[in-house]
């Protein structure tokens, strides 16, 4: 299976180190970082909570972002055919847009203090996002895939596009409303597409292994993206936005009971981050869908939903910062 060879090909090295099994996926801890701090700010809204706790999360957020692009820089350096390896894989290229969506998000937590570098990174971003998209769609048309290579990864490089009205809507320049309105676009319809496939495979083909069981959790992601930026550029709760937000429930309880199973069966790996995002993006639909449906029920379940992806991410920060501190991931190499 394509996912299986890839991670012996990327986690078996001869040194041991870090850098060069550090996947790219990586950046998904900044996009669940940032997604979290969205939501406290809406939670500090609707319960009164104050800033501290949100706007802590962003620094942390902002942080890791600096830390994390820092460190695969000195990867491409010192490594370079690894992130090669990763970049020519027809799975692992996609979560190359993990970074790129990272630049989509940050100007969420910037926009208050600093607005015209909020622009200046959301447009990069936008930018990037477009081409990026563009690319990988090429080259998964410029050759013959095969069924099993349809993983959950193959959401992000297009329906990432969807990330773009998230912050977009919230900006005031010529163009950042019909921008956003665009990207909503192409997303949405290629969420129809992509999942279709992506079902299919996980119907008809092999099963995920272990190790990548936590990247289903990234298919909640795009209907919680959809209720979110479609609230926002319409700016009101519909049927279309009711469906979004419910069907992004069903699929969280869905793939999150087998998820939150996996301690159990397999050891801790970095790529336990991609279930941070999505479990942060329905946090965040559900804090926005109780805004305009206040009752106690939806008001529970975001309640509940916020305090277990808080608890999540705050238990892969610690296991991953006490993975490289004690270097307890270099028996996993020795042991591929």
């Amino acid at each position: 299976m394509p996912e299986a060879n890839f991670e012996s090909k990327v986690t078996h090295q001869k040194e041991g180190s870090f850098l060069e099994f550090m996947p790219v996926s990586l950046f998904g801890a900044v996009m669940g970082l940032t997604a979290l701090c969205f939501a406290w700010r809406l939670a500090s809204q609707l319960w009164r909570l104050g800033s501290a706790v949100p706007e802590t999360i962003g620094v942390v957020a902002i942080v890791a972002f600096v830390v994390v692009t820092l460190a695969y820089l000195v990867k491409w350096h010192r490594y370079p055919e690894s992130v090669v390896a990763e970049f020519d894989h027809p799975v692992s290229v996609a979560f190359f847009s993990t970074f790129i969506i990272s630049l989509l998000l940050i100007p969420g937590i910037l926009l208050p203090y600093a607005p015209a570098l909020a622009d200046t990174i959301w447009l990069l971003g936008v930018l990037l996002i477009f081409l990026f998209a563009w690319f990988v769609l090429r080259k998964w048309l410029g050759k013959q895939q095969m069924p099993e290579s349809a993983m959950p990864a193959w959401v992000l490089p297009v329906t990432g596009t969807l990330n773009v009205p998230i912050v977009g809507s919230f900006l005031r320049f010529n163009g950042a409303h019909e921008t956003s309105v665009m990207f909503f676009g192409i997303g949405i319809l290629f969420i129809v597409m992509l999942m279709t496939m992506i079902f299919s495979r996980l119907f008809f083909q092999a099963q995920l292994t272990a190790i990548a069981e936590p990247s289903l959790m990234i298919l909640a992601a795009p209907l919680a993206l959809a209720f979110s930026g479609y609230e926002g550029l319409q700016g009101v709760q519909d049927l279309t936005a009711s469906a979004f937000f419910y069907f992004c429930l069903f699929l969280l309880l869905l793939f999150g009971s087998k998820i939150f199973l996996l301690p159990r069966t397999c050891p801790f790996h970095v790529g336990w981050w991609s279930v941070s995002f999505p479990l942060a993006s329905v946090t965040v639909a559900s804090l926005r869908y109780s805004q305009g449906a206040p009752d106690v029920l939806h008001r529970a379940l975001a309640g509940v939903l916020l305090a277990v992806t808080t608890l999540v991410i705050l238990y892969l920060l610690v296991q991953t910062v006490s993975q490289i501190w004690s270097r307890r991931w270099k028996s996993r190499i020795d042991k591929s």
